[in-house]
């Protein structure tokens, strides 16, 4: 089975003890027999503590917290977003006093957020708070003490997390407005705006820019557009009523990606990999293709013919 190793930061990859290369963001793969199984080591540049596991098929059910897995009929990935400090002393990132509480982002370890008002509360958050700030923000009234990430925000008003996303940028006024810039073939801008509740923000309204693709990515565009919205601008004439049940027709995936070597061999160029979690640092990757005539989407079906 082709398997994938992808790393946040470049590390060594060894695999039963020889040496197999360097993981980064680039796809590299192994030929692995999962029935037997290999000893993988990651040694990352940066200085951090190496991981070791064993990589077979059980790995892939349930992966360590370390890491990511992604399944599909014909490949495996697995995605590691960072590598545990040799010193494991509890340092501060950052404090401040905003919301009737006490915030504080530290790393013991991994990195967590307390919140110490008429309680205590504690959250773990990830490597994108590394590098913190935090700030107090008005939002419809109401103060929230606001910490800002690398791409990510948490909202706590008292010990309470309202608001945990991802964002590029964010902005506070009646509501709370997000920015997020995916990594799209169109350079999508997606805009979504919260409300609160009264225990947490929901989403209300969602509004997305981007540019025309390229046409040899115009089936991973469409796709996105699904994910992201404009998916009309895609279709047929025959195929635009239909636009607004694809979502549910294609289910709950996160990302569209291209097809890899071997997905793109046997299923077309026209082949995309949608990403489905499943939980617990789980996702599995179905191919879908989208028939283009025209520059238009004209059938959409799985590429694996439903298996």
């Amino acid at each position: 089975m082709r398997v994938y190793f992808l790393s946040a930061e470049p590390a060594a990859l060894r695999l039963d003890g020889q040496y197999a290369g360097t993981a980064d963001m680039f796809e590299r793969y192994a030929e692995l027999d999962l029935k037997k199984g290999a000893l993988a080591e990651l040694l990352p540049r940066s200085g951090r503590g190496p991981l070791c596991f064993f990589v077979d098929e059980g790995f892939f059910l349930s992966p360590h917290p370390f890491c990511s897995t992604y399944t599909s009929e014909i490949e495996r990935a697995i995605y590691v977003g960072g590598y545990p400090e040799r010193q494991c002393e509890i340092s501060v990132i950052a404090q401040k006093q905003a919301a009737g509480a006490l915030i504080t982002v530290f790393r013991f370890g991994e990195v967590y957020a307390a919140a110490e008002g008429g309680r205590r509360t504690l959250k773990k958050l990830d490597e994108r708070f590394a590098e913190a700030e935090i700030e107090a923000v008005d939002i419809g009234g109401c103060e929230y003490a606001a910490v800002r990430g690398r791409n990510a925000l948490a909202l706590f008003r008292g010990e309470n997390l309202a608001c945990f996303c991802g964002c590029d940028d964010a902005s506070f006024g009646k509501e709370l407005a997000v920015t997020v810039r995916p990594e799209t073939c169109t350079r999508a801008t997606v805009t979504e705006t919260y409300s609160f509740d009264g225990e947490k923000f929901l989403p209300s309204h969602t509004e997305t820019r981007g540019s025309d693709a390229p046409p040899h990515a115009a089936a991973v565009a469409f796709f996105e557009s699904v994910l992201y919205g404009g998916s009309k601008r895609y279709l047929c004439e025959e195929l635009k009523d239909r636009a607004d049940h694809l979502k549910e027709y294609l289910g709950p995936f996160m990302a569209a990606v291209p097809p890899t070597e071997a997905a793109e061999a046997g299923y077309g160029e026209n082949a995309v990999g949608l990403v489905y979690p499943k939980g617990g640092g789980m996702f599995e990757v179905r191919y879908f293709t989208a028939e283009i005539a025209d520059g238009k989407v004209t059938n959409v079906y799985p590429a694996d013919g439903g298996r």
